[in-house]
C-alpha cells in the first residue's frame, strides 16, 4: 500500500529531539524524504539512525542539516540545501522551541526578575525562529503554488499565562497570531498554514520546566497528528486543535488545558 507521503519533502525544524523528532520519524514513515534541522550534531544524527530502522526507508531520504532558526543565513541556507537535495520543499513543520528551563539561564523568573537577555533567548528562538523557518520555504512554495506549513505551538502558553513563564507564554501567544496572519496571506498561493496546540508533552524541555504537569501526551502521540493534518483533505483545515492526555483517573492537582 502506498505511504502517504511518498515522493514529498518534509522540513522539520527542532528535529533532533521531542515533538520534532517524534515528526520526523512519523513522515518518514509515511514515506516522505526528512530534512531534519537541529543545533547539536549528536541528536540529529540520533534522528537520522531512528529513521533508517523504519520499513522500506531509504538512508538517501534523509538530511541532516546544522542550523539555527534564530538567523536569517541559516535558514536561507535551510532552503536551499533542501532543494539542491530534493529539488523541491512541501512541508514544513516548524516545532523548534525552548522554555526558560532549557534556555542557557535556566531555571525560572518572574517578570521583575526576568533578565532582558533570558526573555530575548526565549522570543528570538520561539517567534523570530517560526518567523524565520516559515519565511525562508514561501518562496517556492509560492511558485509552485502549493505547500504545507504546519507551526507548532503549546497549550502552556497559548491557552493562558502562566506566572515565571511570561517569555515562553508571549513567544506561544505570538506563534498563533504570525500563523492567523500568514494563513489568510498564503491561501491564495494554495499553501495551507495550520497550527497544532499540544498540551504538556513528556519532552527533555518540560522535564527540565518548573511546572507542575502530572500527566503528559507521548511525542509519539504528537507526532502522529501532526501526519494526520498534514494528510487532512486540502479542502479544509483544522484551526487550533488543541490536544491534551487523556487519564481515567486525572491528578486532583493538575491545572487543566484551559488554564482553570
Amino acid at each position: 500500500m502506498k505511504r502517504r507521503f511518498e515522493g514529498r519533502v518534509a522540513i522539520v525544524t527542532g528535529g533532533s529531539s521531542g515533538i520534532g523528532r517524534a515528526g520526523c520519524l512519523a513522515l518518514a514513515a509515511e514515506g516522505a524524504c526528512v530534512v531534519v534541522v537541529g543545533r547539536s550534531p549528536g541528536r540529529v544524527q540520533e534522528t537520522i539512525d531512528q529513521m533508517c530502522t523504519l520499513p522500506a526507508t531509504d538512508p538517501g531520504s534523509f538530511l541532516g542539516l546544522l542550523l539555527d532558526v534564530r538567523r536569517e543565513e541559516d535558514m536561507a541556507e535551510m532552503a536551499r540545501r533542501t532543494l539542491d537535495a530534493f529539488g523541491r520543499i512541501d512541508i514544513l513543520v516548524a516545532s523548534a522551541g525552548i522554555s526558560l528551563g532549557t534556555s542557557s539561564l535556566g531555571g525560572r523568573a518572574a517578570v521583575a526578575d526576568l533578565p532582558v537577555r533570558a526573555w530575548d533567548e526565549i522570543l528570538d528562538t520561539n517567534l523570530r525562529g517560526m518567523f524565520l523557518s516559515n519565511r525562508a520555504v514561501l518562496p517556492t512554495m509560492m511558485e509552485r503554488r502549493r505547500g504545507e506549513i504546519l507551526n507548532v505551538s503549546s497549550s502552556l502558553g497559548t491557552t493562558s499565562g502562566w506566572a515565571y513563564a511570561s517569555a515562553y507564554c508571549a513567544s506561544k501567544f505570538g506563534v498563533m497570531g504570525l500563523s492567523e496572519s500568514l494563513a489568510e496571506e498564503a491561501q491564495t498561493y494554495g499553501i495551507r498554514v495550520q497550527v497544532l496546540v499540544p498540551d504538556a508533552v513528556d519532552t527533555p524541555m518540560l522535564r527540565k520546566s518548573h511546572l507542575a504537569i502530572f500527566t503528559a501526551l507521548k511525542p509519539e502521540e504528537v507526532g502522529r497528528l501532526i501526519v494526520e493534518m498534514l494528510a487532512s483533505p486540502g479542502d479544509m483545515t483544522l484551526l487550533e486543535p488543541l490536544i491534551a492526555p487523556f487519564s481515567d483517573k486525572p491528578h486532583p492537582g493538575r491545572r487543566n488545558v484551559f488554564g482553570r
